[in-house]
């Protein structure tokens, strides 16, 4: 089963189409990146998920459970980290944490709490007062919070965002270890590395269009994302050495940069056909090495030629 499936959703302010003809499908257990543009509508899509904001068309499905008629059920599944978590700034973390959880019906809160408190790296300062805690341990609290009730699904929005390098890290662990758990994230970040460090699929959208929805692998290494690249090291890179490989089947480029040959070309399956045109040629070949391209380089790419198109 899928934790969150969207079939033609869509949502309009007035004039203004903020999500149009979404299809969206994210798999339990998955890390799923979402991402897009500002603007492109990735709020939004998420407010209609959680059920605060209602679509003017389509369907979706949370858990199982439809967005428009059955949210109540979807928030007790689902835990949700705002962008701007907002917290009772008198309060401590332990008694912000014990507020929300009977909110949303928590059990267990006295044992829960500390738990959390731990498992979020904010052990030892649950009573402490809000007003004092930095950023970074405002999103750990929120993302406790967001625990409280054991939930199957977790959304983030923008969970790293002004953190130091040391709190994005611990963010990151804290979302590996629950997808261990079999928790599924949905994390919505405009912190590109960190989303290719830790995402199993992404799905990228723009002007509320989704415009590439599969395995993060399969993005970075497909056409659609970049073209397969090589660098080809030789003690013998001349005109002669790239013309050769320029005229191989499926070579999109070839230059040099740096005394060394770079290529891209359709599929990582043409590098061996270049190398057998140039050891047949009489050169010496001494490395191929692909170079993994950046999930930036990907999104940059696949937004670019949306744009041209």
């Amino acid at each position: 089963m899928n934790a969150i499936e969207t079939h033609g959703l869509k949502k309009q302010f007035g004039k203004i189409v903020a999500v149009n003809d979404l299809n969206l499908s994210v798999e339990e257990g998955k890390i799923y990146g979402f991402l897009g543009p500002n603007g492109a509508g990735k709020s939004t899509t998420i407010s209609m998920l959680m059920g605060f904001t209602k679509p003017n068309g389509g369907s979706a499905k949370v858990l199982g459970y439809d967005i428009i008629t059955q949210h109540y059920e979807i928030r007790k599944l689902t835990g949700y980290l705002p962008e701007r978590p907002a917290f009772y700034e008198n309060m401590t973390g332990a008694d912000n944490m014990q507020y929300f959880g009977k909110l949303i019906g928590a059990e267990d809160l006295e044992q829960r709490i500390p738990e959390l408190l731990a498992q979020v790296g904010l052990e030892g300062r649950g009573d402490d007062r809000v007003k004092g805690y930095s950023h970074g341990m405002r999103q750990r609290l929120g993302i406790a919070i967001a625990l409280l009730g054991n939930p199957k699904l977790l959304i983030l929005d923008e969970p790293t965002t002004g953190l130091d390098p040391q709190g994005s890290h611990d963010i990151r662990e804290i979302i590996r270890k629950l997808k261990k758990d079999n928790v599924t994230i949905f994390l919505s970040s405009h912190i590109l590395h960190e989303v290719q460090e830790i995402s199993d699929v992404v799905g990228i959208i723009k002007a509320g269009h989704m415009l590439v929805q599969t395995p993060i692998e399969n993005f970075l290494r497909s056409s659609k994302g970049t073209l397969a690249a090589f660098e080809i090291s030789s003690p013998m890179i001349d005109d002669r050495f790239v013309e050769t490989a320029r005229k191989v089947k499926g070579v999109e480029s070839a230059s040099i940069l740096d005394g060394r040959l770079h290529l891209t070309m359709d599929e990582p399956a043409v590098a061996e056909d270049v190398n057998a045109a140039l050891v047949g040629a009489g050169f010496r070949v001494r490395e191929i090495k692909e170079i993994v391209p950046t999930l930036e380089d990907a999104f940059l790419k696949v937004i670019g030629e949306k744009k041209e198109g």
